[in-house]
């Protein structure tokens, strides 16, 4: 019922109260019976007949929200609402279009770096499949859902006011895919943090490191497993998610504002703990003050993500759930679709890497990653040491690094990737200190 008055309130504002005679007619009998009763109260100083002047009288029109708000159905007060709107010359909202170049270009880009990490894995770089590839492949899949799910519901309305979407069970329909929306886009977020979690697990090696991981890893599956129970079940019965806005069901649904801003702040702090943990790791590490800036740039990327998150809990914010949720809920629903390509493209940064090391190993200042394959035999390893000579010549491999290599090695080369600095050879050898 509270919901009922809440909508009610709002379409009636700035109302059916100057619809002209000729529309009359059309009025649900509710509206009708408003107007009477507001004009008879003499509580505006226009003429009945002056649509204008009602369109802007304030006191008009909160006295006829208070009687809507009693006797009016939602559905009988979208329609008067809209007829009201269009008599005063309201121009409709038309909110997003279905496909943007904010949305589009961040999926595209994601969609690059994707493809690129599987054809290094595919290529056998990068250190191989491994369980972190697995999941940024459901990651990708659900980014690319979130996208197609957000077009399906501006196709049946999101983004206009609600008493402009025709018909109104279209109004149920976006209920229906934003709730499926909601799903995807918790599952997306903790897949791909997770994925990028796993991919930290091959490079450091520390206890301390691989603990902390290990914990913020069962962290973003709790988050995902009851952010999507809480979506889910947030409505008692659980339809009311999509159908309660006619208020013809009783039931009751958490406040959707409190869970998600609860959502966003756990999600940003679990995101800056995952930037600064590899960044805090690499400056320990033996290797050149370049080379640090370099790799832990790389890694500082995942503060992007964190910065859309941020910026997607000021929309919300600022567009919090209230008395229009097919245009205050866009905003975030935007956000949230680049958000998730971001986390896509983020998680597949540091292959990148790996490819340009592989095709132009001038970028990075070293060789082609084919000109030092791992050895794997005893013949190749006696060959690494007849050269000790030759040090300068020899790439120096520290005990944290990614090690791009054409073929893996035997010795679970899946669960282990290293990062090597590199100084230009002369003769393609390469051996481990």
């Amino acid at each position: 019922m509270l919901v009922r008055r809440i909508l009610i309130a709002a379409v009636v504002g700035a109302g059916f109260t100057a619809v002209a005679s000729a529309a009359q007619s059309s009025l649900p009998q509710c509206a009708v019976l408003c107007q009477e009763q507001v004009l008879a109260s003499n509580v505006t100083a226009c003429s009945s007949s002056d649509g204008l002047c009602l369109c802007g009288d304030t006191t008009y029109q909160n006295a006829l929200t208070a009687c809507a708000s009693t006797k009016c159905t939602v559905r009988e007060s979208f329609l008067a609402k809209r007829l009201g709107d269009r008599t005063c010359n309201v121009p409709v909202h038309q909110g997003r279009p279905e496909v943007e170049a904010a949305t589009l270009v961040p999926l595209i880009l994601a969609s690059i770096f994707f493809f690129n990490r599987m054809a290094a894995k595919s290529m056998g770089l990068a250190g191989g499949w491994g369980i972190d590839d697995y999941t940024i492949i459901g990651a990708y899949v659900l980014a690319v859902a979130i996208f197609a799910v957000n077009i399906a519901m501006i196709q049946v309305g999101f983004g206009k006011n609600m008493w402009d979407v025709i018909p109104m069970d279209n109004i149920t329909d976006v209920y229906k895919r934003f709730f499926a929306f909601v799903v995807l886009y918790k599952t997306q977020i903790s897949l791909a943090k997770i994925s990028v979690c796993l991919f930290l697990l091959r490079i450091f090696q520390t206890p301390a490191f691989r603990y902390t991981t290990y914990t913020i890893i069962g962290l973003n599956a709790a988050i995902g497993v009851t952010w999507v129970l809480v979506d889910s079940l947030r409505c008692n019965p659980v339809h009311l998610a999509w159908d309660g806005w006619t208020g013809e069901t009783p039931g009751t649904c958490i406040d959707f504002t409190s869970a998600t801003f609860a959502n966003a702040f756990v999600n940003i702090a679990v995101d800056t703990i995952m930037v600064l943990m590899p960044v805090y790791e690499i400056t320990k590490l033996n290797l050149s003050g370049r080379k640090k800036l370099g790799v832990g740039v790389m890694f500082a990327m995942g503060l992007v993500l964190t910065v859309v998150a941020i910026l997607r809990v000021v929309v919300f914010y600022l567009n919090r759930w209230g008395k229009n949720p097919t245009v205050e809920l866009q905003p975030i629903v935007h956000w949230s679709v680049i958000e998730v390509s971001i986390a896509v493209l983020c998680a597949c940064l540091p292959t990148g890497r790996a490819m340009l090391a592989h095709f132009f190993p001038s970028l990075l200042g070293g060789s082609s990653d084919k000109s030092y394959p791992q050895p794997t035999n005893p013949s190749a390893r006696g060959l690494g040491a007849s050269r000790q000579g030759q040090r300068s010549q020899i790439a120096k491999t520290m005990s944290y690094s990614v090690d791009y290599q054409t073929k893996p090695q035997k010795r679970d080369s899946n669960s282990f990737v290293r990062l090597v600095e590199l100084d230009p050879l002369k003769e393609g050898v390469h051996t481990s200190s």
